[in-house]
């Protein structure tokens, strides 16, 4: 998405960051503290005055990670949180009153947060005989007193993802979401002399460290495929009752232990663990167990959001982001891409690719040959140029990540699916030369689909995985089935495609999106899935409305086709080569449903009776009626 995109309008305060609230609350009483008399404080600057210092002295800390010690890598992940908690916070106040230049960074004040008041916070902590468990509830308790605390979700708080808002928080009323708890206390732990490990799922963090070797040190060694036993302590409970703190430090699988014992006659939180959650993802959750992937996840988690708006291109208006702040993540990520600390970090590679779409690089816009990322497995092994897959740098960090998430975590994430997807979606939606992206687009929607579909279903721990799938229903149809605005649609008329196949090869794929979450439907014996909802907003039937009859039969052939999967060179769309999606799994949507035959009608009426629950033991319909959803 370029800086001129309608669709996006890039922020670039002028004013002073001296006559912010924040300026005053770490540089206002530097006259009533010492600078800290430490080699931390010593090699660095006390003013950085441009984005080129910033990023020369970040490059120096990447570069220095690996040759000191694990408490020394620590010290600087605290000051560059500290300094980019700050910058965000300048930079995203939905005010634009409020919102001031980076530069110049008070850097020596910032250290001095973390040596003032974060480092005596942490050792005040009690040492609890050097018990693991024990420490991280107390540091995560004071930590929580310290903090600002809210009623509110913690899903809910923006720019609330650093030891800055930990500590500084106070000055905008922000208080900490799961990431920033489960970073401050990490940061801490580490700091304390402890083995501390920062563990992500697509949504949640929590903390991991060696099971029953609570202070050993280990090399910086991949996790993911090591045999070693962890264990693990959720951190991420807001507020400051007694309940509260005595959940954190607990393993994170007595969590589904609780919410049997609240629910006890709810079947699907009996089905529910750590291992089969989607928030937790404990066998294949990404543990950042050395310091560079550590500033990874800090930097990737930088949300240049200004305002609090539905996804790009679901709104009417522009969205306000932070010029500034996107260039100053996307030039760090460069910096650990080029350290090797996130070749293996699917996250971090997502946004590294957003960063370049935003706004791109030089380095982003190089032509890059992804023919081995795109080969099918068993394939021939000797390349011609005619087996070249030319693709821009961001678009080669979404395959990376894919690549990384299907071999290093099992295929268990659907978020480098849907980053792909978008970026199809946009390259693909206002210019017909690029109509083959939609197809790709609404194919990584569907392997999105199918990647959620593996696990157990809860309204609470699925959440925002059924938020994400309504989402791709909605851009479904305003990006791709109907024609945008942009290009002399009124967003009601249905897409003219330049070449026919496309559209066919897209609505197979739509079909398979629905197929998945059809299936996990089965697979839950529940309706839980919005827009499987006859009456939702974006309802099966509503959305096929928008395709021309010979366009929907000719798909429903394509996918019932007898003839054998074509042998394709690649296992993505390309401008030459077509794939489509076939052999649908869910009964709902077997050769000859009821549900199937209605989508090639003329007319298309799809009520609750074509998207009724097929009853476990036969191909019968169940009598039980879908609880119907209100319309968005």
């Amino acid at each position: 998405m370029s800086a001129n995109s309608t669709r996006v309008t890039y922020d670039y305060p002028a004013a002073s960051p001296a006559n912010s609230p924040h300026w005053d609350r770490i540089v206002g009483n530097v006259g009533e503290t010492t600078e800290p008399n430490n080699e931390e404080a010593a090699g660095n600057p006390s003013m950085i005055n441009s984005h080129q210092e910033l990023i020369a002295h970040f490059k120096h800390d990447v570069a220095s990670l690996s040759e000191i010690d694990r408490k020394e890598a620590y010290l600087k992940i605290a000051k560059w949180s500290c300094v980019i908690g700050y910058c965000e916070a300048l930079t995203t106040h939905k005010d634009s009153s409020r919102r001031y230049s980076i530069f110049p960074i008070p850097v020596a004040s910032l250290i001095r947060l973390v040596h003032d008041e974060f480092i005596p916070l942490i050792e005040a902590v009690p040492n609890h005989s050097n018990i693991h468990r024990q420490i991280v509830q107390s540091l995560s308790n004071a930590k929580w007193k310290r903090c600002q605390n809210k009623s509110s979700s913690m899903q809910d708080e923006l720019h609330a993802n650093s030891l800055y808002v930990c500590l500084c928080g106070d000055v905008d009323g922000k208080s900490l979401d799961c990431f920033g708890a489960a970073l401050s206390t990490v940061i801490g732990m580490n700091l304390l002399g402890f083995r501390s490990i920062l563990t992500l799922s697509e949504d949640h963090a929590y903390e991991s460290h060696l099971l029953g070797t609570q202070n050993e040190e280990k090399s910086n060694k991949t996790t993911t495929s090591s045999k070693i036993e962890y264990a693990t302590c959720e951190v991420a409970i807001p507020g400051n009752t007694k309940a509260s703190q005595s959940k954190r430090g607990r393993e994170i699988s007595e969590t589904f232990i609780d919410l049997q014992k609240q629910s006890p006659r709810q079947q699907s939180r009996k089905n529910i663990t750590a291992e089969t959650s989607w928030l937790y993802m404990k066998d294949n959750a990404v543990m950042c167990d050395n310091a560079g992937m550590t500033l990874a996840a800090l930097v990737g988690n930088m949300n240049c959001d200004i305002d609090k708006q539905k996804p790009i291109g679901e709104s009417g208006k522009p969205q306000i982001v932070s010029g500034a702040l996107y260039q100053m993540k996307r030039d760090m990520l460069w910096a650990l891409y080029d350290a090797g600390y996130i070749n293996n970090f699917p996250f971090a590679l997502m946004e590294l690719g957003e960063c370049e779409e935003h706004l791109s690089s030089e380095r982003g816009l190089a032509w890059v040959d992804a023919s081995e990322m795109l080969k099918h497995d068993g394939g021939n092994d000797t390349k011609t140029n005619a087996d070249e897959a030319m693709v821009l740098q961001n678009e080669y960090f979404f395959l990376m990540a894919i690549s990384v998430s299907k071999n290093n975590y099992m295929d268990n994430q659907t978020y480098p699916y849907l980053y792909a997807a978008h970026y199809h979606r946009d390259a693909g939606r206002e210019d017909k030369s690029q109509e083959y992206r939609l197809v790709e687009s609404m194919r990584l929607y569907s392997e999105a689909s199918r990647v959620a579909s593996q696990y157990r279903y809860d309204a609470k721990d699925c959440l925002q995985l059924m938020k994400h799938m309504t989402t791709v229903a909605s851009l479904v149809a305003k990006d791709i089935l109907l024609l945008p605005k942009e290009i002399g649609g009124d967003g009601k008329t249905a897409r003219t495609w330049k070449y026919r196949e496309n559209a066919v090869a897209v609505i197979t794929w739509f079909i398979g999106f629905i197929d998945s979450l059809l299936l996990w439907e089965e697979i839950e014996e529940n309706n839980f899935v919005e827009i499987l909802g006859a009456q939702h907003k974006h309802s099966l039937g509503k959305l096929f409305q928008l395709v021309a009859e010979d366009i929907r039969i000719s798909a429903v052939d394509k996918i019932y086709s007898q003839e054998e999967t074509p042998k394709t060179r690649r296992t993505a769309v390309t401008e030459d080569e077509l794939i489509y999606f076939m052999h649908p799994r869910s009964k709902r949507l077997s050769k000859g449903s009821i549900l199937l035959q209605a989508l090639t009608k003329k007319k298309i009426v799809i009520r609750e009776m074509e998207l009724a629950m097929p009853c476990k033991s036969s191909g019968e319909r169940s009598t039980r009626q879908r609880k119907r959803l209100k319309t968005d």
